[in-house]
C-alpha cells in the first residue's frame, strides 16, 4: 500500500520512540499516562480471552505492544497460551524486551517480541495465521482511515477463520459526548492529538463486516472517563488544581458499572468470517 502521509508517520514513530526512552519502565507509563486506565483495558481483556476457552498451544498476537505491559500482564493469566507482541519502536520493544527478562523462565517461554511495522504485518507474521489479535490505541497512530482499515484487512487475513480480534481504539462519537458534558461542566474540550487519527463508528462497522461476521461495540470505559475526566476534573477546575493520575478517583472510578457512552476508547469485539 501506498503510505499517504510518511512524514507524519515518521514523526510519530520519533515521538513513541522518545517517549520511551523518557520512561521509568517501572511507571509503565510509556503508551498512556493514565495507569489505572491502562489496568482496566487489559483487565477487560483477560474477561474477554477467557471466555473463549482457547485451547493449550494458540497464540495471541497484540499488535502495536509498546513497552509489552499488557502483552506479559496477559501471558501471566494464560500460561498455556503464547503471545507475540509486535511493534516498530525499537525503543519500546527494548523497555518490552527488559519487562519480560524480569519474569519467571515459564512466562519467558510463551512470550515473544517482534520489530515490525503494522502496515505489512506480513513481515513479523510471514504468511502464519492465529487464534485471537488484539490492538490497544496503536491503530489511532495510523495517519489516515485508509491506512487504518487496510491494517485491520491485514488482521482480518492473518485470523484463523472463527478466530477473534479484540480491538481496543478510539472512536468520534464517545469524544464528542465527554466534551459536551466538559463544555457543560465548564472546562475546555480535550482535542484529538496531533499523532492521533480516531475512528468513524459508522464507517468502521461498513469497513469491517465483509471480514468479520460479529462486530460488537462495547464503551466499557465510558463511567471511568466520566469520572476521572469530566467530575474530577471540573472539582480540581474549582480549586485550581493540576489534575494528578494518581488520585484515588482513578483507582475506584474503575469499579463503576458502565454508564453511557462517554470514553472515546471502546472496545471492538469481532469475530473472523468462517
Amino acid at each position: 500500500m501506498v503510505f499517504s502521509d510518511p512524514e507524519k508517520s515518521a514523526k510519530i514513530k520519533q515521538y513513541w520512540s522518545e517517549r520511551a526512552k523518557a520512561t521509568d519502565p517501572a511507571s509503565f507509563q510509556a503508551t498512556t499516562y493514565d495507569v489505572f486506565l491502562r489496568e482496566h483495558e487489559i483487565n477487560t481483556l483477560k474477561e474477554r480471552i477467557a471466555a473463549l476457552s482457547l485451547p493449550p498451544g494458540s497464540t495471541v498476537v497484540d499488535v502495536g505492544c509498546g513497552d509489552g505491559h499488557a502483552t506479559v500482564s496477559l501471558a501471566a493469566a494464560f500460561p498455556a497460551i503464547k503471545f507475540i507482541g509486535i511493534d516498530w519502536s525499537e525503543e519500546m520493544l527494548g523497555l518490552a524486551e527488559k519487562g519480560l527478562a524480569a519474569q519467571p523462565p515459564g512466562l519467558r517461554n510463551t512470550v515473544s517480541f517482534r520489530i515490525g511495522d503494522m502496515r505489512r504485518l506480513s513481515g513479523p507474521l510471514r504468511s502464519d495465521r492465529f487464534e485471537v489479535f488484539t490492538t490497544m490505541r496503536s491503530l489511532i497512530n495510523l495517519t489516515t482511515s485508509e491506512e487504518q482499515y487496510d491494517t485491520i484487512a491485514q488482521i482480518a487475513e492473518h485470523l484463523v477463520p472463527g478466530g477473534y480480534y479484540f480491538c481496543i481504539e478510539n472512536f468520534l462519537r464517545g469524544q464528542n459526548n465527554f466534551n459536551h458534558l466538559r463544555v457543560a461542566m465548564g472546562l475546555p474540550e480535550i482535542p484529538v492529538r496531533w499523532h492521533n487519527h480516531f475512528f468513524d463508528e459508522d464507517r468502521f462497522l461498513a469497513e469491517t463486516r465483509p471480514s468479520f461476521d460479529s462486530v460488537v461495540f462495547d464503551s466499557f470505559l465510558s463511567s471511568y472517563y466520566l469520572a476521572t475526566r469530566v467530575i474530577y476534573s471540573a472539582g480540581c477546575h474549582l480549586t485550581g488544581q493540576e489534575p494528578d493520575y494518581f488520585h484515588p478517583i482513578h483507582r475506584t472510578a474503575a469499579k463503576l458499572p458502565v454508564i453511557g457512552d462517554f470514553c472515546p476508547i471502546k472496545l471492538v469485539t469481532m469475530r473472523r468470517k468462517l
